[in-house]
């Protein structure tokens, strides 16, 4: 029959059949452990030919003082699977795997290598994230401090962190120089050390399919060009408030002064909810952002793609876009270069970054949807553009018990189930589980499917949650679905059409959760499961 209640019985019944002798555990049943995540268009997909729906969070230490990825536990990835999670966005930093010129930690190597081997144990893809803030250690996190060539150039700081990156000499010489491939005190190019790391990390893991892939650089700032950016979107912002009040706005100064006051931030920022007003604001920028992302930027990422090449065919390399492109701007970024006959890599992912211009101010509880949503269709065309799939790699950085947190992430979280993309969470901290924007991260979702996603959708009010798609007719895989917080003991009703096979239950390690498995069907076709719980 199409339409079944699961029952108590049935539950302990199936139970008693997994506990079984000689059956596997929910551990080795779900754990990546022969099978590569790749890509195929706009899809992430497994070796079984199914289209996979990457759901996570960013888990990152950034102290040297407690040794970074060194200070993460095993603990961490037991709660992630308990709350279903299926990849983890892990922060490493070039401080500490090359504290010295061409010398590797091999402590910090061995650290990372646990955190691996947890993921793996507990059914979750890793995702290295090359992690920098403010370039360097030297200022935030990030490259060591032999590779920080700012020329002694001053370090200021603004009302925020990242206020730092626009008015800081310092930093923007280290990038100006690692865009040069400025020599490092050893006579090698610093860009050639931070390929060669990349070639010592991806010759470590190329054999390891639990790492999903390598994002070789978190948010790549263009460096001292940086002053033209602002100059472009003052500018225009100048020109719409003279058209629009037929009074001269004053010049750059007085912009910027505007801009730096907290009021005057504010009346910006008012007028920036004007997604016309925002979109002739950014796009200043995009004469700017294409010479970085199709020089430097795209030069870089062919060096390091070439180095991992190298060694490793086996990963996704996932590119992030311009600094710059983070508000919505348009990216022009380029397939790297990595094939010895000057051909495109195959294997790419792009991996943009979601947040509202409010992200890290004070006000930052009235993030924008319009904003998002503009910023959201952007990144989407990009991944459009090179037919490549996309894992948005931050979001979020709710740190508040405040329920705007969770109004802006469901909205934020269903454009993500229309746009079918991946996503990690910035970022896991202890106690998470307790703040209510938490509800919208521990959600059903699509594992798995035979085939193509169609759509999935999730109302959290009724607890009820669909999906469609269409089956391949010749994959032999069954599709997955996750269902958070049920137990053995829970009704749920399943409603799947057509019914084919059926459908299989198992439950996660501490019974918090559920995985749907339906069986694939004989032939090409659409298929719809609703599950009410």
């Amino acid at each position: 029959m199409d339409r079944t209640i699961i029952s108590l019985v049935f539950f302990l019944l199936l139970l008693a059949g997994c506990q079984r002798g000689g059956e596997k555990t929910y551990e080795q049943n779900n754990t990546p452990d022969k099978e590569y995540v790749t890509v195929k268009g706009r899809m992430f997909v497994d070796t079984a030919g199914r289209q996979v729906i990457l759901h996570g969070i960013n888990v990152i230490n950034k102290n040297p003082e407690t040794g970074y990825v060194c200070a993460l536990d095993e603990e961490i990835y037991r709660k992630l699977h308990l709350w279903g999670f299926n990849i983890v966005r892990l922060g490493i930093i070039w401080d500490g795997l090359e504290p010295e010129p061409g010398k590797y930690n091999e402590e910090m190597f061995k650290c990372l290598d646990r955190n691996i081997a947890w993921a793996k144990k507990y059914g979750i893809y890793v995702l290295l994230d090359m992690h920098q803030d403010l370039y360097s250690v030297k200022y935030s996190d990030g490259a060591p401090l032999w590779a920080t060539l700012d020329e002694g150039k001053p370090n200021y700081k603004g009302e925020i962190w990242s206020d730092a990156y626009l008015i800081s000499p310092a930093i923007q010489t280290a990038f100006d120089n690692f865009w040069k491939n400025a020599k490092a005190p050893d006579g090698t190019g610093i860009q050639d050390h931070y390929a060669a790391l990349w070639k010592t990390i991806a010759r470590r893991y190329a054999d390891n399919p639990v790492v999903i892939g390598y994002d070789i650089m978190n948010e790549p700032f263009p460096g001292s060009g940086a002053e033209k950016y602002v100059q472009a979107m003052v500018l225009a912002y100048g020109q719409w408030l003279a058209e629009t009040t037929g009074k001269n706005p004053g010049g750059e100064k007085e912009l910027l002064a505007l801009w730096n006051s907290p009021e005057g931030k504010m009346k910006v920022m008012e007028t920036l909810k004007d997604t016309n007003v925002y979109k002739r604001v950014l796009f200043a920028t995009l004469p700017l952002s294409k010479i970085f992302e199709e020089g430097p930027l795209h030069r870089m990422y062919s060096r390091v793609g070439r180095a991992i090449r190298e060694v490793d065919t086996n990963h996704i390399l996932f590119l992030e876009h311009n600094y710059f492109c983070n508000p919505g701007v348009p990216s022009r970024i380029k397939i790297p270069i990595t094939g010895k006959d000057g051909t495109p890599d195959r294997k790419v992912a792009y991996a943009p970054h979601g947040y509202d211009l409010l992200l890290d101010t004070k006000a930052y509880l009235l993030a924008d949807n319009n904003r998002v949503d503009f910023l959201m269709n952007v990144v989407d065309q990009t991944s459009h553009r090179l037919n490549i799939p996309m894992l948005v790699g931050e979001w979020g950085a709710f740190h508040s018990m405040d329920s705007a947190f969770y109004r802006h992430g469901k909205f934020i979280v269903d454009k993500f189930m229309k746009m079918k993309n991946g996503e990690t969470f910035w970022c896991y901290f202890d106690g998470i589980e307790k703040y209510t924007f938490f509800n919208i991260l521990d959600r059903p979702y699509p594992l798995a499917v035979n085939g193509t996603l169609k759509e999935y959708s999730y109302i959290p009010g009724e607890k009820v949650f669909s999906s469609s798609w269409v089956s391949s007719g010749t994959i032999k895989q069954p599709s997955l679905f996750y269902i958070p917080r049920v137990t053995p003991g829970d009704a749920i009703d399943i409603n799947i059409v057509p019914e084919g096979k059926g459908f299989q239950i198992s439950f996660t390690g501490s019974q918090q959760g559920a995985v749907i498995s339906v069986a694939p069907a004989r032939q090409e076709g659409e298929r719809k499961i609703t599950i009410r719980y």
